[in-house]
């Protein structure tokens, strides 16, 4: 097995995790959108990843990571609030997650509005923590 950057592993297992809910699934907020594009998801790990050592081989790291979900706002650019309550939904139903490097726990949901480019967001905040061994690890 390739080894690969700690960074990469955790954005695999958490971009894997929501794959298939909203039209695409992005690490960081695209600039422009194209017209057919209703909802997407956004990756992100906003916090610094803090290595616990647990033995001499293993590797532990805590942090937050965070969900964005962006839906279509309707054309006066208010809330399409069936859709974005689902498409919420749809993510908070898959913790906790327990992908292959890493697991998410404690999910919290803030309402954001809307971003200034039609489309409104709803940020779901998390609790990651790694679960590698040392041999994983591209360095």
């Amino acid at each position: 097995m390739e080894k690969k950057p700690l960074i990469y592993l955790i954005y695999n297992d958490l971009v894997a995790a929501v794959k298939g809910i909203g039209d695409k699934v992005f690490l960081d907020r695209p600039k422009n959108t194209p017209d057919e594009l209703q909802s997407f998801v956004v990756v992100n790990i906003p916090t610094e990843i803090r290595s616990r050592l647990k033995g001499t081989f293993d590797v532990s790291s805590e942090c937050y990571g965070s969900y964005s979900i962006f839906c279509k706002a309707k054309s006066d650019r208010t809330l399409n609030i069936g859709i974005q309550s689902s498409l919420t939904q749809q993510v908070l139903d898959l913790f906790p997650i327990n992908g292959v490097h890493v697991s998410a726990t404690v999910p919290t949901v803030l309402m954001q509005g809307e971003d200034g480019f039609g489309f409104q967001v709803t940020q779901i905040t998390f609790k990651l923590r790694t679960k590698l061994n040392a041999r994983d690890i591209k360095k």
